[in-house]
């Protein structure tokens, strides 16, 4: 990987839909320690990516489904959680699986756009996205992640 905060991100994009695709192979342990780090390095690419210029007129693709094989975490797959840090609510019911294939198709989409040469476009849906909707689902998951690693480790 550059020095290029994009070109990183698109690795560490790559890195994690990867994972997603593979992870059925994995024994939960090495499942929940490959999502928490899949997921850390994603977040922190996305960290550096530069300021979304408004998408051209290509717009991304359908989400894209689950892999047909994703086995979730079976015991440790929902948690609890609070929606708002900072409203005082009741907990709600979380879960692993929706936060990390969230993150997948979110991700799939830029990446779409991006092996089709429409760079500015899938910036555009990596930076949009990762502050309206998978930035939520991964920070949610990261901390279940650690506990549920914690819990086994």
């Amino acid at each position: 990987m550059g020095d290029d905060p994009l070109d990183t991100f698109v690795a560490q994009a790559r890195a994690y839909s990867e994972f997603v695709q593979r992870a059925s192979a994995l024994l939960l342990p090495e499942r929940l320690t490959s999502a928490r780090l899949r997921l850390l390095e994603l977040y922190k690419a996305a960290l550096s990516l530069p300021a979304s210029p408004e998408p051209g007129t290509t717009e991304a693709g359908p989400s894209p489904e689950a892999p047909d094989n994703w086995r979730g975490f079976d015991e440790n797959d929902c948690y609890w959680e609070v929606f708002d840090p900072y409203e005082e609510d009741a907990p709600v019911a979380g879960s692993l699986s929706d936060d990390l294939l969230d993150v997948y198709r979110d991700i799939q989409r830029g990446l779409a756009l991006w092996d089709a040469s429409h760079h500015r476009e899938a910036l555009w849906e990596w930076r949009f996205h990762f502050d309206v909707h998978w930035g939520d689902h991964a920070v949610d998951a990261l901390r279940a992640l650690h506990r549920a690693c914690k819990e086994r480790g």
